[in-house]
């Protein structure tokens, strides 16, 4: 490693440290608000670092998220192609669990559809149309993120930086994609009152092509998918701030339903 190698990787590890404790604090990103600018390179790199520090302290990581999917929330975010995130033991719930909104960063919350993997994806798994080869189970999650970009801009570094404003994510169980029986569907209910909905093939063609965008770019970084894994593919729905209290449900027919209730 040159001189100038060694001051970046330095440099990445502590911004890296700065980011975990902010996180932590919740109070995430705050180095973006003292004017830190990143490449993309620079982004993913301290996304890795931080997963080194975390998975040092105890916690595991359990698969990956796909964002900015949606026209809409790419509209939101200002950001025009899909970014990657990593997915924590630590943060994984089980639906029914009571959440306090306080515990996140000005909570907004996504209703998507996630995946267990069955085994490592390879290229034949995505010939056909439809749920790949590779899913062992599709399920319904709410995601949670601490949506904060303190910097001037929005920027896709920023939102990498922050895991893609990954903050955790409730489950349902769900089924087997052979299981699967009619057109699916999705509705993100707050207290039983509609807040959006989306229905048909988009919802299966999210999942085939956020794996296939994912099975690609992870390989590029010298890493791989695994069996077992959990695959957030992305939310076709706005981000929805939660300014309150209440009972959030997504209702995913066929694949289940999933809930929590978010207290102060």
């Amino acid at each position: 490693m040159n001189p100038s190698e060694a001051s970046t990787t330095s440099q990445i590890e502590r911004w890296a440290s700065r980011q975990l404790a902010d996180y932590d604090a919740c109070q995430p990103g705050t180095m973006f608000a003292d004017g830190v600018v990143l490449d993309m390179i620079q982004a993913y790199q301290i996304q890795l670092a931080v997963a080194k520090l975390r998975c040092g302290r105890g916690e595991q990581v359990v698969g990956y998220k796909v964002g900015c999917t949606s026209p809409k929330i790419r509209a939101q975010l200002g950001i025009d192609h899909c970014v990657t995130g990593r997915l924590y033991d630590s943060e994984q719930h089980t639906s029914g669990k009571e959440l306090s909104r306080a515990k996140y960063a000005n909570l907004a919350i996504e209703g998507e559809l996630a995946v267990e993997l069955s085994h490592k994806p390879t290229e034949p798994d995505f010939l056909e149309p439809g749920i790949p080869a590779c899913v062992a189970r599709v399920f319904p999650v709410i995601e949670l993120h601490n949506y904060v970009m303190r910097g001037e801009q929005p920027s896709a570094s920023e939102l990498i930086a922050h895991n893609a404003l990954h903050a955790g994510f409730v489950a349902g169980r769900g089924i087997s994609p052979q299981a699967a029986d009619g057109e699916p569907s999705l509705a993100i209910l707050m207290n039983d009152q509609l807040l959006e909905e989306c229905a048909g093939f988009p919802l299966i063609q999210t999942i085939h092509s956020s794996l296939k965008w994912l099975m690609e770019t992870v390989r590029d970084r010298d890493d791989q998918l695994a069996a077992g894994q959990i695959v957030l593919t992305g939310s076709l729905p706005s981000l929805i701030p939660i300014y309150k209290d209440g009972h959030i449900s997504v209702d995913a027919p066929p694949f289940g339903k999933v809930e929590v209730n978010l207290t102060t």
